[in-house]
């Protein structure tokens, strides 16, 4: 995947100390355009102390990144700066940017489920193995179930495995029979000049086994969609995917997969459609008719996500809501979602 625009999320920490490694790899290998360091701080005359490490690790791979200091709330600030600069992917630590015990901390949790691009969590790893110059990623593991979703991040993960010249590594759970049709149709949908895929079928809980998998053949990232693989249908970061960010033994990406066609977007359903460089909010009613809005926020421009359970536009970044229809129900935002084409 040709990540063109990063945004490295670090607090200073150890734990964001892989993250930075990572990022500036991973900005080189894709010669992106723009790698963003985003800092939240509490004590001003701190804040420029906190990115320095990372400014230099970005130098030491021949970027000049941008650092953009804020003074909010981590997770909001994070979302809201991929958002509005319209990244492609975050990288953060899975443990950095928190006080938790947990293996995913509670800011890792909210940008996962909230980001408006792929979210790649960055477990601690040793000094030896963030040598500069090298590539991040050799051994790479994609999980799917044959849905549209999990198609789409299967892609994305190809992609990303070309451009780094890693292995591929392509996981069903389920039946034996039902696994070898949807990797045979997965790997063909990528098409020529893709990696050459070991296929793996398996049995048991598809986050249990994605993650032995992993371990087990020594693989050194995990790509899933946010949705698909047995989800919730509407959720921003379904089951298996929660699960395996929070306990994998190795570095996920999660690839936001919530860009959807038309055709896939039911009576009563509203999603997101990507045409051309912008997004599209479409809802379609009852009767069938689609109604389709910008799909920026009407307050600072973030992008609003369909909410199934109460049937709204929600922006995840200050937390206004609107309408099937666009109209405002809750503020900040004062003005409704402007009506575009689809």
């Amino acid at each position: 995947m040709a990540y063109k625009r990063i945004v490295l999320a670090t607090d200073g920490s150890a734990f964001a100390e892989s993250a930075e490694h990572v990022a500036a790899t991973l900005a080189r290998a894709s010669k992106a355009k723009e790698l963003l360091i985003v800092h939240t701080y509490e004590r001003p005359d701190k804040a420029q102390a906190a990115v320095e490490r990372a400014e230099a690790t970005a130098g030491a791979e021949g970027l000049q990144p941008e650092v953009v200091l804020r003074d909010g709330a981590p997770a909001e600030d994070i979302v809201e700066v991929a958002d509005v600069r319209e990244a492609d992917l975050i990288v953060l630590g899975s443990r950095g940017l928190s006080l938790g015990e947990q293996i995913m901390g509670s800011v890792a949790t909210k940008v996962s489920r909230h980001a408006p691009c792929d979210v790649l969590l960055v477990r601690e790893r040793p000094v030896e193995q963030r040598e500069e110059g090298g590539i991040p990623y050799s051994r790479i593991l994609l999980a799917t179930d044959g849905s549209s979703t999990a198609d789409r991040a299967a892609r994305k993960g190809y992609a990303l495995a070309t451009r780094l010249g890693a292995s591929v590594t392509l996981v069903f759970v389920g039946h034996p029979k039902t696994g070898e049709l949807i990797l045979q149709d997965t790997a063909a949908t990528i098409g020529e000049g893709a990696p050459p895929a070991t296929m793996l079928i398996l049995q048991g809980d598809p986050a249990e086994a994605i993650m032995d998998a992993a371990a087990r053949e020594g693989l050194d990232l995990i790509v899933v969609g946010n949705r698909g693989l047995t989800g919730a249908k509407g959720l921003f970061l379904a089951s298996v995917p929660k699960k395996v960010s929070e306990y994998a033994p190795c570095d996920v990406l999660i690839a936001r997969t919530v860009a959807q066609s038309l055709s896939e977007i039911g009576k009563g359903e509203g999603g997101i459609l990507a045409t051309g460089d912008h997004k599209v909010a479409v809802y379609r009613d009852e009767k069938g008719v689609v109604h389709a809005l910008s799909a920026k926020c009407t307050h600072m421009g973030c992008t609003v996500k369909w909410n199934p359970s109460e049937r709204t536009w929600d922006c995840p970044c200050h937390g206004s809501r609107f309408s099937p229809s666009g109209q405002v129900v809750n503020g900040p935002a004062a003005k409704p979602l402007e009506p575009t084409d689809v």
